[in-house]
């Protein structure tokens, strides 16, 4: 007798069939990598995000509705908008003064703040003289020094507003 030789061939339908089989075996094994990875990933827990941090509220910044309502007797107040050219520059002379020992607290109350729009003068017709809050007309800077809830002096020149914040050393 002769020995047939079979050969295992597989039909169309068989040969559909092993590549879907093999098609989903990589997908899975694709699926279970990325898998594994994101989760090792997310156990060291890089971002993150079960980390809670406290709020903190920043004192130093004041609206023009709460600037005389502070604890001390007496202090400065330096409004101007934050996008101003001249921004840094009152910065700079205001740390220069809060870094010199005796001096006042000084605040900072930026006018872009929707909540201080109201006070914004209008034409660039301000108040000087005002002595309430509800008087105040603010050009775009303006140094106010505050006593016992009151405003005390109200400058708008930037000379002015150096020599108002320049300490004596010898003092």
């Amino acid at each position: 007798m002769k020995k047939r030789n079979t050969v295992n061939v597989m039909n169309e339908d068989e040969k559909e069939i092993f590549r879907f089989i093999v098609i989903i075996i990589v997908i899975l094994l694709v699926v279970g990598i990325v898998y594994l990875v994101s989760y090792l990933k997310s156990k060291k827990n890089e971002y993150h995000y079960n980390e809670v941090t406290p709020g903190e509220v920043n004192t130093e910044i004041v609206t023009v509705g709460t600037m005389l309502n502070k604890d001390e007797d007496e202090y400065y107040v330096v409004l101007y908008k934050d996008d101003d050219t001249k921004a840094i520059y009152y910065n700079n002379i205001v740390n220069d003064y809060v870094n010199k020992e005796n001096t006042l607290n000084v605040y900072y109350c930026n006018l872009n703040n929707k909540l201080n729009e109201d006070y914004l003068a209008v034409d660039g017709k301000t108040n000087p003289k005002a002595k309430d809050i509800s008087d105040l007309k603010l050009g775009d800077f303006t140094l106010i020094k505050v006593k016992k809830g009151k405003i005390a002096k109200y400058i708008e020149d930037t000379t002015e507003f150096e020599k108002e914040l320049t300490v004596d050393e010898k003092n």
